[in-house]
């Protein structure tokens, strides 16, 4: 039985801060010692995108891992598909265009998986789908790490929180393709009409046109179905059903940096604007519920139950559903295989 602690949104007030709520929670899951070079595991947001984390929260945790005699850096990693996130660079321009820089949050932000999204260490998982997983080096190299998570909707997970941060968000491109294999979307002949879009969205140039139609390499596709988007006529889509697979691959791979820093991780899930969509979006839709508040954990698997959970709990009070409702997906099945694999505990104790 794991303890997740809660402050709810509507403590929220002007002696009450979400950043006093932050100080107040920050000792109950903190792993770091005086002397740590602690990660601070964020998503600064796609380009466009406005309700990740904001920067002040990343701050607030900068200052406290300060406090306890820690070296904090804040990082991302690079991504599988065509965005303003592909490499290194890239990472960190956007972090600095959304509000992360040096000068807002007290630390630096560096890319934990190097310049092209390939720098990492191998961590065997002996898992029921993986071996083993590709964990971004600069992770798996600090000492402990805090992992702040915006919790919301996805199309592929169901729901994003501290898993989908590890089991995704913390390893490099190989790892990431790795999760998204079953993912690796098909093409629909008949509703191809050889317009090349697809061609040109694809960083990895899988996708090639013969006689007139869009052909995917899927030995060397990465699984991430951007290319979907690109296709104006529905042409092409994932394998049905591919989200069951991905979500237990999720699971087993947010082991991963569990392993390569020896559980010394604390986790923040930030339940505010809850989009339908990941932060990965270069927008933000209209939230599917109305704000939450923030946990904090040491266990990663008990603070996303207890996060779905709540979430539960507020769409039902609205007589809006459950977030299984929002993409048709249950988030819980990542959740599990989590457990599963000896990430966490789906038995919490909720406290406040």
């Amino acid at each position: 039985m794991s303890e997740v602690y809660f402050t709810p949104a509507e403590e929220i007030g002007p002696e009450n801060t979400q950043v006093d709520q932050i100080v107040a929670l920050f000792p109950k899951m903190s792993p770091v010692r005086k002397g740590d070079i602690v990660a601070i595991k964020i998503h600064p947001g796609e380009y466009g995108n406005t309700t990740y984390v904001r920067p002040i929260i990343v701050k607030t945790v900068v200052d406290m891992v300060k406090a306890a005699g820690g070296i904090p850096f804040v990082t991302d990693t690079t991504v599988l598909y065509r965005s303003r996130r592909f490499n290194a660079v890239e990472v960190i321009e956007t972090a600095a265009a959304n509000g992360f820089t040096h000068a807002s949050m007290g630390a630096p932000i560096i890319c934990a998986d190097g310049l092209h999204g390939d720098d990492s260490v191998t961590v065997e998982l002996g898992g029921e789908r993986l071996k083993d997983i590709t964990v971004a080096s600069v992770i798996a190299a600090a000492d402990s790490m805090i992992v702040i998570s915006h919790c919301k909707g996805h199309p592929a997970s169901g729901f994003g929180g501290a898993i989908k941060n590890l089991g995704m968000g913390c390893l490099d491109k190989a790892g990431k393709a790795k999760v998204h294999a079953p993912g690796i979307p098909e093409v629909d002949a008949e509703k191809c009409v050889g317009c090349g879009a697809c061609v040109k969205y694809c960083p990895w140039d899988v996708i090639n046109l013969e006689s007139g139609k869009a052909i995917i390499d899927k030995s060397k596709c990465k699984g991430e179905t951007a290319c979907m988007t690109a296709c104006k006529y529905a042409a092409i889509a994932s394998p049905a059903g591919y989200f069951k697979p991905l979500q237990e691959l999720l699971g087993e791979a947010s082991m991963g940096p569990v392993k390569a820093l020896g559980s010394r991780i604390g986790y923040i899930n930030w339940i505010f604007d809850l989009t339908p969509g990941c932060d990965c979006f270069n927008f933000s839709a209209p939230v599917f519920a109305g704000d939450v508040g923030i946990l904090a954990s040491k266990d990663p698997v008990a603070i996303d139950k207890a996060s779905i959970d709540l979430i539960n709990k507020k769409m039902h009070n609205e007589n809006s559903g459950t977030i299984d409702d929002v993409w048709g997906v249950d988030p819980v099945i990542h959740v599990d295989h989590a457990a599963k694999i000896g990430a966490g505990s789906l038995k919490y104790t909720l406290m406040q």
